[in-house]
């Protein structure tokens, strides 16, 4: 380990020499006797450990000279004062002008030795707790910006939350892949339909794109291959081209991904269901629509065939030559035709509301439907979780 440099200002050569001789085998020592000789080291030399300056150094002040740099910050890292007086005022000269000790005329050379070894290593732990600070510093940092990336993710996640198609799905992937420097591919699986291909590049995959993410489909749901790694599940997979082998982010971007997959595989199985829901409801609808228009159309048809039968049955009163029995017979067989189609018009009545109702049903499911599917709005910035 290599010694502390030392400069040491004294206009009294012989004292100086006296101080040079008696630290040299623990400093490298400097002198100057004047303070321009001192701005000469600084130049050729450069920074030094610990500067010792005389309070009177001509008709200069040593104090005035480290007040000023001290605020520099270019020739020590910590600086003695000493003088003839050990005053009171002398010694609050020191505190004042920024140096770091005091001392008073005639020194002791073994308490100098003290406490220059002392002052050294004072810096010595202010230098460690610099790099300690430095260290938990960049601890923080890097846990502040992991803690912003999984809150991204948990963002992310609750907008998944509120995505009711495969095309909103895939650009909310897409905007957290942006706003994390990433790139890559989305592949959705839908039940019963074909496969759809996305790139966060280009919008579409390319060949080769595609090629691999159905090859890869297969595999666990979590794969790497170089800087490549797929996240799969059944219904969605997500391959993401620049993931550094090692780099810290990259495990936090793993466990990230891994979630949101979950996250989009249930996400797809809700739109198929709600999809299928959908179907149901549509096809019930249409039942229900040409039931009603089966039943008026029967209701027109029995009214016709009751008509026709009214009529007929009046018109042979005239023609056939009956008893009166007979046409009190013939009366209260229309009568009661009549009557029982009265009643089925009341059953008619009844099918009729009740397919109303379940028109009115249906109608309000769809409505329900809608509501779900419009999109919340957009969270301002002050929302972000980091």
């Amino acid at each position: 380990m290599s010694k502390p440099k030392l400069l040491i200002i004294d206009d009294d050569k012989s004292y100086l020499e006296l101080l040079s001789e008696a630290l040299e085998q623990q400093f490298i020592v400097h002198c100057a006797h004047n303070l321009q000789g001192a701005e000469e080291l600084i130049i050729n030399v450069g920074f030094f450990d610990i500067a010792l300056v005389d309070e009177n150094i001509g008709l200069e002040k040593g104090s005035d000279w480290i007040k000023t740099k001290v605020v520099q910050n270019d020739v020590a890292t910590s600086f003695v004062l000493y003088s003839g007086l050990a005053t009171e005022d002398a010694i609050l000269k020191g505190l004042e002008c920024g140096a770091d000790d005091f001392l008073s005329k005639p020194i002791s050379l073994i308490a100098l030795n003290s406490k220059l070894e002392k002052l050294i290593t004072y810096q010595n732990q202010i230098h460690q707790f610099e790099h300690e600070l430095t260290s938990k510093d960049r601890v923080i940092n890097i846990s502040m910006a992991q803690a912003s990336k999984y809150g991204s993710c948990m963002q992310l996640t609750s907008r998944l939350n509120n995505c009711f198609t495969i095309e909103k799905i895939r650009d909310e992937v897409f905007s957290y892949l942006f706003n994390m420097n990433l790139q890559g591919c989305i592949a959705f699986y839908p039940l019963n339909q074909s496969s759809q291909f996305f790139s966060s590049k280009n919008g579409y995959c390319s060949p080769v794109e595609k090629g691999v993410m159905e090859l890869l489909k297969i595999k666990p749901r979590l794969y790497r291959f170089g800087t490549r790694t797929i996240f799969n599940h059944p219904s969605v997979s997500i391959l993401i081209l620049n993931l550094e082998e090692g780099a810290i982010d990259t495990d936090i971007y793993i466990d990230a991904l891994a979630s949101v997959i979950e996250c989009i595989g249930a996400r797809m199985a809700f739109i198929t269901y709600k999809d299928s829901l959908v179907n149901v409801q549509e096809q019930i609808q249409q039942a229900v629509i040409k039931t009603k228009k089966l039943v008026e159309i029967s209701k027109l048809h029995q009214q016709e065939v009751m008509n026709e039968i009214v009529q007929n049955m009046g018109m042979s009163f005239h023609v056939l030559d009956m008893t009166d029995e007979q046409e009190e017979y013939l009366t209260n067989l229309v009568h009661n035709a009549l009557k029982k189609h009265a009643q089925d018009d009341v059953m008619f009545f009844e099918v009729t509301q009740l397919l109303d109702n379940a028109l009115t049903s249906v109608d309000d499911l769809k409505s329900l439907n809608t509501l779900q599917s419009e999109p919340e709005e957009e969270l301002d910035e002050e929302d972000e979780l980091f």
